[in-house]
């Protein structure tokens, strides 16, 4: 007999957290990473070349948190999490290669080099960890926070259902645990050219039909995807071009005549919801996040749903509207940008 006969390859996970002007939210994000019951797992955090010392921070709070186990989180985490840093030179991750010591319980710090927005960022993170052998990726925001069984049971449901390509959590919102953002992301309607977040503001602790959930999903909510290594390997990674949003509903269009999408319910993610940008949803977004909204909204339907930009048109103009009717001339003029393709500019 064979001395490998038999065995069953324990799964590697690589996990990519993408930071920009947030390292108080990356922290938190990866100390309970540090908790996860898993025990072969390898760290990504990618920069974006932050302007507020992201890095330093970073490397700062791991030099003390992790050596000295002071963070209550981490030295309560079984993991022998070690760091190192990639950041001292900028890297896409084009010509990335598997690090020689290993990323097995290991945070790797990586700098972008430059604000390619949310699909870069992430992009530089996966390749890294698709140089090395890791069977799936999770990739989160850095606004979020995990159960420590979270991991476990998205493990399972991908095990289980071997022609999903992505996996959602429900997510949570962090500031009110007792209600659900998304139940693994959403349904999308052609006519409407919207999607909408199934399970949203319902109660935690209604109960979940997973099977209904996963008949509606069109797609995984970015901020907690969990991805098979065959699915990067046959799709890609996602689109650049976006800059910010609707690059999920753009992965998933990709590869709807491949991939099924997956929910495991039990995998739970707090997300404390545009920490960085500005999305809001319980109020006005910031201008930042108006705008790519708008501009990729356009941009994947003219790419995927053709017959959505009528309905979607009609929305924006009556969202300019509103706001020039209560006097928000910038804002009307911001979003008028965005749907016509004209860059970013605040002030334009």
């Amino acid at each position: 007999m064979r001395q490998n006969e038999g065995v069953v390859k324990r799964k590697r996970i690589a996990i990519v957290v993408l930071n920009w002007n947030g390292w108080r939210d990356t922290v938190d994000c990866i100390a309970s990473l540090c908790a996860l019951e898993n025990d072969d797992i390898g760290m990504f955090v990618c920069d974006n070349a932050s302007t507020d010392g992201s890095l330093d921070h970073v490397r700062a709070w791991l030099n003390t948190s992790l050596d000295q186990a002071n963070d209550r989180r981490v030295a309560a985490a079984h993991l022998p999490f070690q760091w190192r840093a990639l950041s001292d030179v900028t890297t896409d991750g084009t010509d990335a290669k598997p690090l020689p010591e290993g990323s097995r319980n290991t945070i790797t710090l990586i700098q972008t080099g430059r604000n390619g927005g949310y699909s870069a960022g992430n992009n530089v993170g996966l390749r890294f960890g698709l140089a090395d052998d890791f069977d799936y990726f999770w990739v989160i925001n850095n606004d979020v926070e995990v159960e420590p069984d979270a991991l476990k049971w998205l493990l399972a449901r991908m095990e289980e259902r071997p022609d999903v390509g992505i996996c959602g959590s429900t997510l949570i919102y962090a500031s009110q645990r007792d209600t659900v953002q998304a139940l693994g992301g959403a349904t999308f309607s052609t006519f409407r050219g919207w999607g909408r977040a199934i399970g949203a503001h319902t109660k935690v602790s209604d109960p979940i039909d997973r099977d209904a959930v996963e008949a509606q999903l069109r797609f995984v909510s970015g901020a907690a995807m969990f991805i098979s290594r065959s699915f990067l390997e046959k799709i890609g990674l996602m689109q650049e071009d976006y800059f910010l949003y609707w690059e999920e509903l753009d992965w998933a269009y990709r590869a709807k005549r491949l991939f099924k999408l997956g929910y495991a319910p039990k995998s739970i993610v707090y997300h404390k919801v545009g920490a960085s940008i500005g999305t809001n949803d319980f109020g006005e977004a910031s201008p930042l996040s108006d705008y790519y909204m708008t501009r990729s909204h356009v941009k994947f339907c003219l790419r995927f749903s053709m017959a959505s930009l009528p309905m979607v048109f009609a929305d924006i103009g009556l969202n300019i509207f509103r706001y020039l009717r209560s006097g928000n001339w910038s804002r009307a003029k911001l979003l008028l940008r965005a749907a016509m393709g004209f860059s970013y500019n605040a002030n334009a």
